[in-house]
């Protein structure tokens, strides 16, 4: 089954690759204050996760701000704590490809869709949020560091591993704040 898996791996990175390398997309600095859109990627194991989102969410919409979601998770159904709202969407093991690309009908217009900021709050490593966010047509894009991922991202934030959902949030707010805070200048 290892086998399987390695196989499956290799050709996913291919793809992903491949579909990466013809994305046009417009690369743009954009402050937290002049964005209009983002959207959110995040790996979904726990209530206290989906939770801890939907406080990061009700932030950046208390900023007048259009959010978007797409989550993973492991379970083949939806959670009962996760609750379906119109910019919210899942992606279940059931919703991917044999090589785990997500095939959900939500992912052509979420990728399509030009995110003036897309973060990625996933803190390990699940392919399906990976694809999101590396085809993003979004103008920033912000996840964890990860060396094998960079060239998929446009700012990266070093985590530890026993960093919580919580730090990470934090952290990504505190740099878009400075960011701010250099535009101005």
């Amino acid at each position: 089954m290892g086998f399987l898996n390695n196989i499956r791996q290799k050709l996913a990175c291919r793809r992903l690759n491949q579909e990466h390398q013809k994305l046009a997309r417009i690369r743009k600095s954009t402050s937290l204050e002049n964005a209009r859109a983002i959207g959110i990627l995040y790996y979904l194991p726990d209530e206290d996760t989906y939770k801890q989102v939907e406080e990061f969410i009700r932030l950046l919409t208390d900023m007048n701000l259009k959010v978007r979601v797409a989550c993973y998770t492991d379970n083949k159904i939806p959670p009962h704590y996760f609750i379906p709202k119109l910019l919210q969407d899942i992606i279940t093991p059931k919703d991917l490809s044999w090589i785990g690309v997500p095939e959900k009908l939500f992912v052509p217009d979420f990728l399509a869709e030009k995110f003036d900021i897309l973060i990625d709050l996933s803190l390990t490593d699940h392919f399906p949020l990976l694809y999101l966010a590396a085809l993003s047509k979004a103008s920033l894009k912000i996840g964890r560091y990860d060396a094998s991922r960079q060239e998929f991202f446009d700012m990266m934030i070093h985590t530890s591993p026993d960093t919580s959902l919580q730090e990470f949030t934090e952290q990504i707010l505190h740099y878009l704040k400075m960011f701010n805070n250099t535009n101005k200048a």
